[in-house]
């Protein structure tokens, strides 16, 4: 190629879109084959290097190791698929985690979203989402793994009979963590009425709670509540300084 059609450094990477940093440092590595100015020295390309940048650019953005790069026209094709196939294989598991990540943002949001809802409203008919509740257990790797992919399978537990007795909980379904002892689990033969609303609770001293107070407004309306579950939203610092724990939660009403 004739030497006025050589491009600069800064032409390639004007006509490539990329940082001249990164050009130059394919160059160094060896990957590029430019020639210089015999004048001062600037590196030169032409259309070839051009190409070349191109493909090395397509396979770093696949994150492929630049050592990988190297005399990457003298690689067979064998060479070149075993090298996109790893990087799918590699792909293929990010977009997994990404999908879990996406998967936990949902259900954080959708907490969050159950939070403003009763934040607003008192009462919400809601039928019950909870199927089984087991005892917690931390040194189960299965159980924590289980509140660190969703936060809201952390439960709170309280029997029409032991009002002022909370039991905390994981919740499950029934073919879930089967060898465990239930704490308690959905009946097949009844189907109770429910009435969802915003449970907080202080921190430090569980039995601080409003639900005496949501018990006494059920009541003014002719409902007699029985057992009562929550599932955990968040903890947040009130206008008190005091850490409570908020809880999307339902409780049996009958009349």
């Amino acid at each position: 190629m004739e030497k006025e059609k050589l491009l600069t450094v800064g032409q390639v990477a004007e006509i490539m879109n990329l940082p001249k940093s990164k050009i130059r440092y394919w160059d160094d590595m060896n990957l590029l084959t430019s020639s210089r100015n015999r004048q001062n020295g600037y590196r030169l390309f032409d259309m070839e290097d051009i190409l070349t940048i191109s493909d090395i650019d397509f396979y770093r953005r696949l994150d492929i190791p630049i050592n990988k790069m190297t005399n990457l026209y003298r690689k067979s094709p064998e060479e070149l698929w075993t090298i996109l196939d790893e990087t799918e294989t590699r792909v293929t598991a990010e977009l997994a985690e990404l999908k879990k990540k996406k998967q936990g943002i949902k259900r954080r949001k959708d907490q969050l979203l159950s939070l403003i809802e009763l934040k607003e409203k008192e009462f919400i008919d809601e039928p019950l989402d909870v199927e089984r509740i087991i005892p917690i257990d931390l040194k189960d790797p299965d159980e924590l793994q289980t509140y660190i992919d969703n936060p809201s399978s952390l439960v709170i537990y309280s029997d029409s009979n032991y009002e002022k007795e909370l039991t905390y909980g994981f919740a499950v379904t029934p073919k879930e963590f089967m060898e465990e002892e239930t704490i308690w689990q959905q009946s097949e033969q009844t189907n109770p009425q429910y009435k969802q609303f915003l449970l907080t609770i202080k921190s430090d001293s569980p039995l601080e709670n409003n639900f005496k107070f949501i018990k006494e407004k059920l009541e003014k309306h002719g409902y007699q509540t029985g057992t009562m579950i929550g599932r955990f939203i968040m903890t947040a610092e009130d206008e008190d300084g005091f850490y409570r724990d908020y809880y999307k939660t339902w409780v049996e009403v009958s009349k």
